[in-house]
C-alpha cells in the first residue's frame, strides 16, 4: 500500500518563502530558464564547473480558466550508467523532418556521444522557492535530478515558479559527428497536498511532462493512449512509462503534459572540438543527437521518497 503522507505536512508554516521571477517572462509549461548551452560552459553562474539555471513552472494544474495552485515538482534527467537511455539521431535536419520529426533509433552508446553520463541535474538547497527538497541519485550515487515541495503558490496571479539548480558542463565526444545532444526530461507537477498516487491521480492533481520517445525505429513504438488524440496527433498504442501524461485514474485520455517535455540541449564548440573528417550528417554540420531517459528510470527516479537514493518514506509514487 502506498504511503500517503502529504508533503505539507514536512513545511513549517512560519517560514517565508521566497519566488523568483523569471527573466524570460511567462512559460506556458514546465521548462528550463536556459534551455540551450554550449558545450562545456559556464553561462550564467558557474560553481566548481556546475551550470546554474532553474527549472521553470509556468502554470498550475488544469482546468485552464481556474488553474490549480502549484504544490511541487519532480524532475529527472536521463541516466546512461545505471540505466540504457533511448537515444535518437537526425542527421536530416530539413523541413519536415527537422528536430526530432527526423530522429532516427540507435544502439549506439551514449558513452560514444556525450560525458558525463549521469550526475546531469541536482538542486541548489538554498534561495526556495521550498524549504524541502532533495536530490535523486542511482544505486551508484548519481544524482540524477530532484524534487522540492511543501507550499502553494496560486501563479494566477503571481510569477512562474522557478526552482534554482545545477548541471555540469557537458562536453560532447571528440570523435562523435554529433554537432547537439537534447536530452529529455521528466517532470511531474503537483497541485495539491494529497499524496495521489499516479494510478489514481487527474490532471487537477498532478501534471506530467512526459518524455515519450515516438520517433522511428524506437522498440515498442508508438506510444500513445488506448483510442489516440487525432487533434494533437497523440497514437494508439501501448503506454511509455507510468507517468505518460493522462488526465483519468483509467489512463485513457491524454494530459496536458503529454509528449512535452522540458529539454536541455548542448551544442558543441566547434572550433575547439571541430567535428571529424567524413561526417556527413545534416550537408556535413553534424548529426543532432535525442536523448530520452528510459522507462525504467522514470519508473524508479520520479516517484518522490525522503532519500535521495529512492529510500525512506514514499511521499507520491
Amino acid at each position: 500500500m502506498l504511503n500517503t503522507i502529504s508533503l505539507k505536512n514536512l513545511a513549517l508554516s512560519s517560514l517565508t518563502v521566497a519566488l523568483f521571477a523569471a527573466s524570460q517572462g511567462a512559460f506556458a509549461h514546465t521548462r528550463l530558464e536556459i534551455p540551450t548551452v554550449p558545450e562545456g560552459t559556464t553561462v550564467g553562474h558557474a560553481q566548481s564547473g556546475k551550470v546554474f539555471n532553474y527549472v521553470v513552472i509556468g502554470h498550475g494544474c488544469p482546468p485552464t480558466a481556474t488553474r490549480q495552485p502549484t504544490f511541487g515538482t519532480t524532475v529527472v534527467f536521463p541516466n546512461a550508467v545505471s540505466y540504457t537511455p533511448v537515444i535518437g539521431v537526425n542527421s536530416k535536419n530539413t523541413g519536415a523532418t527537422a528536430g526530432l520529426a527526423g530522429a532516427v533509433y540507435t544502439t549506439n552508446p551514449a558513452s560514444g556521444y556525450y560525458s558525463p553520463l549521469a550526475g546531469i541535474g541536482q538542486i541548489i538547497r538554498t534561495g526556495g522557492p521550498w524549504d524541502y527538497n532533495n536530490n535523486k541519485a542511482d544505486a551508484l550515487g548519481n544524482v540524477d535530478g530532484f524534487w522540492a515541495g511543501g507550499k502553494s503558490y496560486d501563479q494566477t496571479i503571481s510569477t512562474p515558479v522557478n526552482i534554482p539548480f545545477y548541471t555540469h558542463a557537458m562536453t560532447i565526444k571528440p570523435q562523435s559527428c554529433a554537432r547537439s545532444v537534447t536530452f529529455e526530461l521528466a517532470i511531474a507537477d503537483f497541485c495539491n497536498d494529497v499524496s495521489t498516487p499516479s494510478t489514481a491521480a487527474t490532471d487537477e492533481q498532478v501534471l506530467y511532462w512526459s518524455p515519450i520517445p515516438n520517433f522511428s525505429g524506437v522498440p515498442g513504438a508508438p506510444f500513445g493512449t488506448p483510442v489516440g488524440d487525432s487533434t494533437r496527433k497523440i497514437p494508439v498504442g501501448p503506454k511509455y512509462s507510468n507517468y505518460d501524461g493522462y488526465q483519468d485514474a483509467a489512463h485513457t485520455f491524454p494530459g496536458d503534459g503529454w509528449g512535452s517535455p522540458a529539454t536541455l540541449t548542448v551544442t558543441r564548440n566547434t572550433t575547439a572540438n571541430p567535428l571529424p573528417a567524413g561526417c556527413t550528417g545534416n550537408d556535413g554540420k553534424g548529426d543532432d543527437i535525442f536523448v530520452f531517459p528510459s522507462a525504467q528510470q522514470i519508473n524508479a527516479e520520479l516517484p518522490v521518497w525522503s532519500n535521495a537514493n529512492q529510500t525512506g518514506t514514499p511521499y507520491w509514487q
